[in-house]
């Protein structure tokens, strides 16, 4: 989705291979033991967190340091989701940071030794224990530092990821401890959204179309045709039934879960809108790529711009909202008027707004007034804050901050699994949950 402001630190971590430096042909050694661990053996720790000590290892060939050589590191349990890798230094040297996977117990790190021709020449295995987590937070194992797009929780209690490039989207089974690639939709899709409804699973690629599984993730087909297919922007499904997409090319509307498709964007500017709602009597709402809230009345075929003429607040918009007695919410973008993030109600289909969360910035060094991601579960209210995290509220009266101890974590996607675990997916630290 477009219109996310927030600081994340540059990750200079290993998570995405590294590229090999271009060195002279290098000849394996003729004998020797060539590769040992230094430190970092036998540590033990809660699944997800980084162990303590840092992995080492030394390559030698008859005592004699090695140099220049390429090690990799693959964990088990992340069935090589990432292959990281390091250039052994001049005393044959090399580190890596271990982050256990989600399987209680027994790990492995196996540390392979090649030449310049990417050949084995030794490996090594270091071994580490995970234990079970207790209640409050954890990182979900194998996702650690991977920039996490959308988490969405499916009836069937499975958890879907999707990454922030071309890539399997990823599966828990087990309440967000550990991750696997979801290899039944293939690994040549970015995949943005993931919506879990009554229809099936819609999954929205960047620039492939939509696709929808009706048995939970076991099989797909594209049910996109009828769509320009380019610039995905967002996605929705309606109470009604009505399937929603908006790309750079316009927004489209489905009956029938995708097998055919209308374009309805009179009205709109040109560009991608977001966050396509439904009011009960029908009433279709967005937000313009002006960032002005438009409204698209039933039977009827051209948007109104209802931000328009004065009404600073449609004017300027990152979010809307239905929750489930038909109320219509808002929620205030990056460049806020005053610099205050604001959440406002509306309770006669979008004719009058009333605040009814407002909030300073806590340091403008670490949080701009995005509200985004509003969503309603089980008579709770929760919405994302730019910069701070997640807060929830029953009444809008008094609120919790849900992911206070996790410090500045972006702009995040979440969902709630089973057991009230609530789950959080990071653009740039992976996947948390919450036991409770």
């Amino acid at each position: 989705m477009k219109k996310l402001f927030y600081l994340v630190p540059v990750l200079t971590l290993f998570i995405f291979s590294c590229k090999k430096d271009t060195r002279q042909p290098i000849n394996p050694p003729s004998g020797g033991l060539y590769l040992k661990i230094v430190k970092g053996s036998n540590q033990t720790d809660t699944i997800g967190n980084q162990l303590k000590d840092s992995i080492v290892i030394k390559a030698t060939n008859n005592g004699s340091a090695l140099t220049g050589y390429t090690v990799q590191f693959k964990r088990s349990g992340c069935q090589d989701l990432v292959t990281s890798e390091a250039t052994v230094n001049a005393t044959g040297q090399a580190s890596y940071a271990w982050y256990l996977s989600g399987e209680t117990g027994a790990q492995s790190l196996k540390v392979i030794l090649l030449d310049n021709t990417g050949a084995k020449i030794d490996s090594v295995s270091v071994a580490a224990t995970g234990l079970a987590p207790a209640g409050g937070w954890h990182r979900g194992g194998c996702l650690q530092n991977f920039p996490v797009n959308n988490v969405t929780a499916l009836s069937s209690g499975r958890i879907l990821a999707s990454v922030n490039r071309t890539a399997y989207p990823y599966y828990s089974d087990d309440n967000a401890k550990s991750w696997h690639p979801l290899t039944a939709f293939g690994n040549t899709h970015f995949v943005n959204k993931i919506l879990s409804t009554a229809a099936g699973i819609f999954v929205a690629t960047q620039n492939d179309g939509i696709f929808l599984s009706a048995d939970n993730g076991q099989s797909w087909s594209s049910t996109a045709n009828g769509i320009w297919s380019v610039n995905f922007s967002d996605m929705a499904y309606t109470a009604s039934g009505n399937l929603i997409v908006t790309n750079s090319n316009g927004l489209f509307i489905s009956t029938d879960k995708g097998q055919s498709w209308n374009e309805n964007d009179f009205g709109l500017p040109m560009g991608p809108a977001t966050y396509p709602v439904e009011l009960p009597n029908g009433n279709l709402f967005v937000i313009g790529s002006d960032n002005s809230v438009y409204m698209l009345p039933l039977h009827t075929s051209t948007w109104q711009n209802i931000g328009a003429n004065g009404n600073y607040i449609l004017s300027n918009v990152e979010s809307l909202f239905v929750d489930n007695k038909g109320n219509l919410f808002a929620g205030t973008p990056h460049d806020a008027p005053d610099g205050t993030a604001y959440i406002y109600e509306s309770i006669d289909g979008g004719t009058s707004w009333s605040p009814v969360f407002t909030q300073s910035l806590i340091s403008t060094l670490t949080s701009y007034p995005n509200i985004d991601n509003i969503s309603q579960v089980k008579g709770v209210y929760y919405f994302s804050y730019a910069g701070i995290g997640v807060y929830q509220t029953s009444n809008f009266t008094s609120f919790s901050q849900v992911t206070s101890q996790l410090g500045n974590i972006g702009l995040p996607t979440y969902t709630i699994g089973q057991n009230s675990v609530f789950v959080l997916g990071s653009p740039g630290f992976g996947v948390y949950y919450r036991i409770p």
